[in-house]
């Protein structure tokens, strides 16, 4: 049987709102851009990097804006052909459509068809509503090009507005007779993003099948171990069936079934990858294979698509070139700014604006470390970007339950980089001889503080915080909990490092030392000073120099004056993995660490997260977290809070990492080499770790990766990123002077601000705004307002205002 399909689109184009927004916000961006500019060159430079890389990415937004148009309303008669005939060309229909009412009124018909689809445009200047559309229909069967046999519908076809329609058309009886069927399916369906409609058009609905008899399972292929068969609870819309596919960024295994004792037949689609917002349709037809002896009846079903699916990469592609773009700019403007210096201060002496401390401020910049910034600058806008949407791509999103995406990694990317502050924070306080009992209190305070600033923030709930479900737990009081932890250990065991010396090898007191500002995230006093520093971890003032290097014997100091709180780390770790595997849960398998729901086959759809969800459960009751990410894929019922108690022992391993990296970068100042050298090193180690416990895979293993329970393999992965990124940025910075840092070390430096002040201003313009519910329209909201708060960083650092707490 030969099946050809002709689509006839009727299209309806509305007013698109978010067209004009787009061009308002395309408007303004160039204003905003001509001004900074301008700016830039009368109090800055016109090659300052920080003000150029932020002004080209405005540039690319501008481009960006184009991309979010609205979908258009369609409605569509799709032409199911199961003629056999002998056509002159592959485009010529075995139906014709004729419009009782005057084309010039509504549509205008092109004279050829176009592929396979009749494309009728509206051509109503004024946009009005269309009350509806009749068409007489006529069959014609061609022969060797010549028509052997036409027949008109016996009624006409009316259409309302977005309505849908599928025609079949067939053969029967010996003298092979035209037959029409006509099949209903509503108004054009919304699929929404990442979803997708499929209607079931039965062929002689009326006779053979009964629409309320047709069964339809499926399964996520996506959705690991899942039960095999779930109910995609089809619904009768006129004469047509649909159901919708809830998740398109993975491929579906879907059975259609008719429960009828005389039909023994199913249509079974495996591995079906359907598109974004796409309709699509299945006509149900009655086999030939069917016999006349046989009670029952075999059917066949023919898929077609019949809104054609968004294009999901297009924006993905086009940010990507923007970047690209940007990137090879900034590396020319650094090449125009390090091959020119002089070009800067010229500007400034010749309008009045140059100054001996601009000098100063050079030099201080020059000294200090800016990759331990730039990294957790980098890491606070990609966190921002990920909370603003990331365009609602599956890949920049948490993970469902077990494996790993880019969302994933920036929590303990941050986290990392709090490790490395608590390092210089408490070094450059005791190096000014602050009591530890001080520094112990502030450590405390601010525990608490962002305790309760983390509590806050979880009240911002639309439509006003209901206070029986108030969560408790959340990123900051994640973040509160390990940096106290660790703050903790490395005031108890960590000495005093006293011993520096100048860039001439001369010994210098430490009050003659200047102090950078890396570490302005939790802590109110600057960083360790940027000169060569001695390897000596011995207790005491002005103790004498010890010099080592990457070595046995840098490794044995280490490790003598750190091996208390590795103890303590490991005793962290040892918990987590006892009460994890060995704790019994009610109704549960002990060692239980899947999501629950329709997962293992859903024979426990009541033990969501093991013993993590148990003990969160147990403790908070009803306030926590009630949107877990597995809830859409795995159909969970329970709560499940991804920073909960027992994640937050293995979440000071991440805290950890960032300080062991903290003790490289103190101990190996005198040599950056080694500092990149050590980072490599760690990073391998705990990659090696963390692929051993998964056993090389993103789902499975002994331990999976898994962020909602904050799993070790999870930490050891991420931390091997955070170590290798590091070590790439203190070299490509620090050590070869390729980059600035910039916009991201500006960001670095307020980066709880950022956070906290995203979090709040989340709903209000320029970071939010109605627009259509496309990927194009979203990926230029989030990169909006990821723009703006760079923005916002740059400025405060240039105004030198940085908040703590």
């Amino acid at each position: 049987m030969k099946l050809n399909i002709i689509y006839l689109e009727l299209s309806c184009t509305p007013f698109k709102a978010n067209n004009l927004s787009a061009n308002i916000l395309s408007s303004c961006t160039v204003a905003v851009v001509t001004v900074a500019l301008t700016r830039a060159f009368l109090l800055n430079s016109i090659f300052s990097s920080n003000v150029m890389i932020n002004m080209l990415l405005l540039f690319g937004l501008c481009i960006l804006c184009r991309v979010a148009s609205g979908a258009q309303d369609d409605a569509y008669i799709q032409i199911f052909d199961f003629v056999n005939q002998s056509k002159t060309s592959p485009m010529d229909p075995a139906l014709v459509l004729t419009e009782v009412k005057p084309s010039s009124d509504i549509f205008v018909r092109p004279q050829k068809l176009v592929h396979d689809l009749f494309v009728i445009e509206y051509m109503d200047a004024s946009r009005k509503a269309i009350n509806a559309s009749t068409y007489d229909i006529t069959f014609q069967k061609l022969v060797g090009g010549e028509i052997s046999y036409q027949h008109p519908f016996d009624e006409p076809l009316m259409l309302k507005p977005n309505e849908n329609a599928a025609i079949i058309v067939d053969e029967f009886g010996p003298n092979s007779v035209l037959r029409g069927t006509v099949c209903k399916t509503g108004t054009t369906p919304v699929p929404g993003l990442d979803k997708a409609v499929v209607i079931i058009c039965p062929d002689k609905s009326q006779t053979t099948f009964e629409l309320d008899k047709f069964a339809v399972t499926g399964s996520n292929l996506g959705c690991l171990h899942c039960k095999t068969e779930n109910d995609l609870k089809p619904t009768i819309v006129e004469d047509s069936v649909h159901f919708l596919i809830d998740d398109t960024n993975y491929a579906w295994n879907v059975t259609i079934r008719y429960d009828n004792k005389d039909i023994d037949e199913s249509c079974n689609f495996v591995s079906w990858k359907l598109g974004d917002s796409g309709v699509y349709t299945i006509v149900i037809k009655e086999s030939e294979d069917s016999s006349p002896d046989s009670k029952k009846i075999a059917y066949k079903c023919f898929p077609s698509p019949t809104v054609k699916p968004s294009d999901f990469w297009k924006p993905i592609w086009l940010t990507f070139v923007i970047l690209i773009v940007i990137i090879l700019v900034m590396i020319i403007l650094m090449i125009i700014n390090k091959r020119y210096p002089m070009l800067r201060e010229e500007a400034l002496k010749k309008i009045g604006k140059w100054s001996p401390e601009d000098e100063k401020e050079k030099e201080k910049k020059a000294a200090r470390l800016q990759s331990l910034d730039t990294f957790r600058g980098l890491a606070i806008t990609v966190m921002i970007f990920v909370n603003f949407g990331g365009g609602n791509y599956y890949f920049l999103e948490h993970a469902s339950w077990n494996g790993l995406s880019l969302a994933d990694f920036v929590f303990p990317w941050f986290m990392f980089m709090v490790g490395c502050s608590i390092v210089l924070s408490v070094q450059s306080q005791l190096k000014r001889n602050v009591a530890k009992t001080v520094i112990l209190k502030k450590v405390t305070v601010r525990f608490i503080k962002l305790f309760l600033i983390g509590v806050f923030l979880n009240t911002a709930v639309p439509g006003g915080v209901d206070l029986t479900q108030l969560r408790i737990p959340g990123v900051l009081q994640r973040i509160g909990f390990t940096y106290f932890v660790c703050s903790v250990l490395e005031i108890l065991f960590i000495p005093r490092l006293t011993a520096v010396e100048n860039f001439g090898g001369e010994r210098m007191k430490v009050d003659d030392n200047e102090y950078n500002e890396c570490g302005k995230f939790l802590n109110d006093e600057p960083d360790i000073p940027d000169k060569k520093i001695s390897n000596s971890w011995k207790y005491g003032h002005n103790s004498e120099v010890e010099t080592t290097t990457i070595s046995g014997g840098f490794v044995k100091n280490l490790l003598i004056h750190t091996w208390p709180q590795w103890f303590i780390i490991v005793l962290f770790t040892t918990l987590w993995g006892v009460i994890t595997f060995v704790l019994p849960v009610p109704g549960c398998p002990t060692g239980y660490i899947g999501p629950g729901g329709i997962a293992n086959g859903g024979l426990y759809p009541n033990c969501t997260g093991g013993a993590a969800g148990y003990i969160d459960r147990l403790i908070f009751g009803s306030h926590m977290y009630q949107h877990p990410t597995c809830k859409p894929m795995y159909k969970t019922t329970l709560a499940h809070d991804p920073e909960g108690i027992l994640g937050s022992l293995t979440a000071v391993l991440t805290v950890y990492s960032g300080v062991v990296a903290g003790h490289m970068v103190v101990m190996l100042k005198s040599s950056r080499g080694s500092t990149i050298g050590a980072l490599s090193v760690l990073s391998v180690v705990t990659l090696v770790i963390g692929l051993i416990l998964c056993k090389g895979t993103i789902t499975g293993g002994w331990v999976p990766i898994n962020k909602n329970l904050w799993s070790i393999s999870f930490v050891m992965i991420t931390s091997a990123s955070a170590y290798f990124l590091l070590g790439l940025m203190y070299l490509l910075i620090d050590f070869l002077h390729l980059w600035c840092g910039s916009p991201f070390n500006s960001a670095g430096k307020n980066p709880l601000f950022l956070y906290v002040g995203s979090y709040i201003v989340y709903s209000y313009f320029p970071f939010n705004w109605q627009t259509a519910q496309t990927h194009a329209a979203l990926m230029l909201q989030s990169l909006v307002g990821t723009i703006c708060w760079l923005l916002v960083g740059l400025y405060l650092d240039y105004k030198k205002k940085y908040f703590k707490i």
